[in-house]
């Protein structure tokens, strides 16, 4: 199990993953604002697909795992472009495995991860995945609209 200095169990902990194409443990952070409870402070994600640091954010716990504003379900996890070389997240993304260079290729650009892992890739004009549940190739001009079609 990841441990570090700054986990204190409330604004940064451990998680065990709920995704099987994750990494087994999440990092989480909480920062509260204007004076609140660190239990109504939204929350970021770390973790780490194959090599690639990823993250996602969500709302605070009391709300659930995806905003009450998104009819698209959880957030998908979005790949870190410039992983950090120092702090907790950078030392976080040392233990379980992930790079501190993302390599590029263009010719299967992988911005983020849906629900099921699938890559999704931004071809130049499009964001496309293949939805596991049946296949499907989707496409969408943002990342959003291609999440609508992903839950539809």
């Amino acid at each position: 199990m990841f441990e570090h200095t700054q986990l204190d169990g409330e604004k940064h902990r451990v998680l065990a993953t709920q995704s099987d194409y994750l990494q087994p443990e999440v990092l989480e952070i909480r920062e509260p604002k204007n004076g609140q409870p660190v239990d109504k402070a939204c929350r970021t994600q770390f973790g780490v697909v194959g090599e690639v640091l990823v993250e996602r954010y969500l709302p605070s716990e009391a709300t659930g795992e995806a905003w009450p504003h998104d009819s698209a379900g959880s957030p998908w996890w979005s790949v870190v472009g410039h992983p950090p070389h120092g702090g907790i997240v950078a030392d976080f993304n040392k233990y379980i495995g992930g790079a501190y260079h993302r390599q590029l290729d263009p010719a299967n650009n992988i911005v983020a991860y849906a629900e099921q892992g699938e890559a999704v890739v931004f071809d130049g004009s499009d964001y496309v995945v293949t939805r596991k549940s049946d296949e499907q190739e989707l496409r969408g001009p943002q990342l959003i609209a291609l999440r609508q079609q992903y839950y539809n």
